[in-house]
């Protein structure tokens, strides 16, 4: 079986699967943060639209899929602030990888989470992208002139070694 995209470990079938498919609800904001990132890693548009908090739907018409070329990579969430099965709020901060027409790329949300009627809702309204950006790649070091070696002449031109001279 595959692994959630979540990141729990477990598999989909077991983890966020039965949430989309709407055969249960999510117990805590976490376990919906989780269930919306497996949604839109699965082009499931029709489930973030239902756990969207019914005060923030807007009636213009929302994306019914994954624009070309971007693919959800990885959920890495860092705090989560109330969203309990008791509560009625909840707060998680959370970055989502992804790679957009092969460029690695990273939303940083604290996303705001309401219980209303036993239900969890993502509330767009109340929460707050504080960072979309490109991961760079990292390139690797080139000299812009050769290695000196601790016994080689130092470069300096005073005829002793390097580690005598400019090492120090």
């Amino acid at each position: 079986m595959k692994d959630c995209p979540c990141g729990t470990g477990f598999p989909y079938t077991d983890c966020c699967g039965p949430l989309i498919r709407g055969v249960g609800h999510a117990d805590t904001a976490e376990d919906l943060m989780r269930s919306r990132f497996t949604a839109m890693a699965k082009n499931q548009w029709d489930y973030l639209e239902k756990t969207l908090y019914p005060g923030d739907r807007k009636p213009a018409r929302r994306p019914t899929r994954q624009p070309d070329g971007i693919d959800w990579t990885k959920l890495e969430i860092f705090d989560v602030r109330d969203g309990g099965a008791s509560d009625d709020e909840g707060e998680v901060n959370f970055s989502a990888h992804y790679t957009e027409n092969g460029e690695e790329k990273t939303l940083r949300e604290t996303s705001k989470f309401i219980k209303e009627n036993g239900r969890w809702y993502y509330s767009e309204r109340q929460s707050k992208i504080t960072a979309a950006i490109a991961t760079p790649a990292s390139q690797p070091f080139v000299r812009s002139q050769p290695k000196v070696g601790r016994n080689d002449p130092c470069p300096c031109g005073s005829k002793k070694k390097y580690k005598k001279c400019c090492d120090r």
